[in-house]
């Protein structure tokens, strides 16, 4: 038996492979492809870090306001935009001036509950950036500390709980420079929002 090889006709003119200038269009559609997806990937990336430290301060000041809640206590927390750190705080208003009883635990960590925006490494970029202290009270302006009452209303005391005044603005602003967002506490019922 004779076995037949069969060769490329090269009178019908048969490729194999690609000429140099498919290859160069080829390149140049997944060169125009990456341009235009890569800022909008680093974009997102911003929003998530910013969107990441808000729903922290979020949850930081929801955890007092439960703990509030569930222990009948004063709970709240102080925001410093120098240290960039949200400490939740048990404070005891028996005293004058108000001062701090304990910082509690995290729930999940079980350290202090103390957030640390400049230290935390998934934000970098990150900061707190209120011009003045983050907490308007009524009568005697802003505080940078806030205190929930057993019933879960956003306040700050004086004189040994004598003097009460109620919160009239609370917001945290976060920057990475661009792009803003904003934590939001409700003045007459605590309700902590990101925005």
């Amino acid at each position: 038996m004779y076995s037949e090889i069969i060769l490329p006709d090269s009178r019908h003119g048969a490729q194999c492979g690609y000429s140099l200038l498919e290859l160069t269009i080829v390149v140049l559609i997944i060169g125009i492809m990456a341009a235009a997806v890569i800022p909008s990937f680093f974009s997102s990336t911003d929003q998530y870090k910013l969107d990441l430290v808000a729903e922290e301060i979020a949850q930081a000041l929801r955890f007092a306001q439960n703990e509030s809640l569930r222990t009948g206590q004063h709970y709240g927390a102080t925001i410093s935009q120098t240290t960039q750190t949200i400490t939740v705080k048990k404070w005891d208003v028996s005293a004058d001036p108000v001062t701090t009883e304990l910082v509690p635990y995290h729930p999940v960590s079980k350290q202090s509950f103390v957030f640390d925006a400049d230290g935390f490494s998934l934000a970098s970029g990150v900061a707190i950036s209120n011009s003045s202290d983050v907490f308007l009270y009524d009568s005697i302006g802003r505080r940078r500390s806030m205190i929930f009452d057993p019933e879960g209303n956003p306040v700050w005391i004086m004189n040994a709980g004598a003097n009460i005044y109620r919160l009239l603005d609370g917001s945290v602003t976060l920057s990475d420079g661009d792009n803003q967002r904003s934590v939001l506490i409700a003045p007459i019922t605590g309700r902590v929002t990101v925005q």
